[in-house]
């Protein structure tokens, strides 16, 4: 099947979108504060890789058991259009690499020079040498599945067959208001979430990816290749 004129697909069964719908802010709010409260609760010190394995664990569970056969047609369409779907992800990147040094030089504008991303912080802060290998597989590979499959497959997916427009927009604010309120709440600071613009150009990337293919592992391998740069960029390495 050649789909040249890139018309979108949305493959999610009626069951999946609404258990999509019920994880997803399960995913975005209720699981992060369940966790923090639990680190409160439980006497023994609990490390924040053991806190974001858990959470991406979770994640990846409801994934495979929940997600598989959505998983699946979209692997059939990936490999349906294989050099196209290869293309895509490369013309998605260098959109994301543009749209970012916009993003860049907004927040820079509204901040000024003194910018620093609490989540980048909180990677580096989970880094030492006996685990470095556990955030790396978490950040490239847990993580590009989970989220993906929850902002653009669920999501996106489901309002693009309502509004375009809306599906975008929807999409890309949810995705990166998710990365940054913990940490708004947390210091208490509500000017972090104005973090939130950097955030911004990868979740349009994404969803441009992903209507452009209708596979959601399209936008799965373009993130997990956005995520190594940006911890290569950040001067980790396995």
């Amino acid at each position: 099947m050649i789909r040249r004129n890139y018309t979108f697909i949305d493959t999610l069964s009626k069951t999946q979108r609404i258990a999509g719908f019920i994880y997803l802010p399960f995913h975005v709010f209720v699981l992060p504060v369940l966790l923090a409260v639990a680190v409160h609760m439980i006497p023994e010190d609990i490390s924040g890789i053991a806190i974001n394995t858990a959470y991406f664990g979770l994640g990846i569970l409801f994934c495979l058991t929940v997600m598989m056969k959505y998983m699946r047609r979209a692997f059939d369409i990936l490999l349906e259009n294989l050099a196209e779907n290869i293309f895509s992800i490369l013309w998605g990147y260098l959109l994301y690499m543009v749209l970012n040094i916009l993003a860049a030089l907004a927040l820079i504008l509204v901040m000024g020079g003194d910018i620093e991303n609490p989540n980048n912080a909180e990677i580096m802060n989970l880094i030492d040498g006996s685990n470095l290998r556990i955030v790396m597989g978490i950040a490239v590979f847990l993580a590009p599945v989970v989220e993906e499959i929850l902002f653009r497959g669920v999501l996106f997916g489901s309002i693009r067959r309502k509004s375009r427009v809306l599906a975008y927009a929807v999409s890309i604010i949810l995705f990166a208001f998710f990365h940054v309120w913990q940490y708004a709440l947390a210091f208490n600071d509500p000017l972090l979430l104005l973090y939130a613009l950097q955030y911004v150009p990868i979740g349009y990337a994404l969803a441009w990816c992903y209507e452009r293919t209708s596979s959601i592992w399209i936008p799965i391998f373009l993130h997990m290749l956005i995520n190594l740069a940006s911890m290569m960029l950040l001067g980790i390495s396995a």
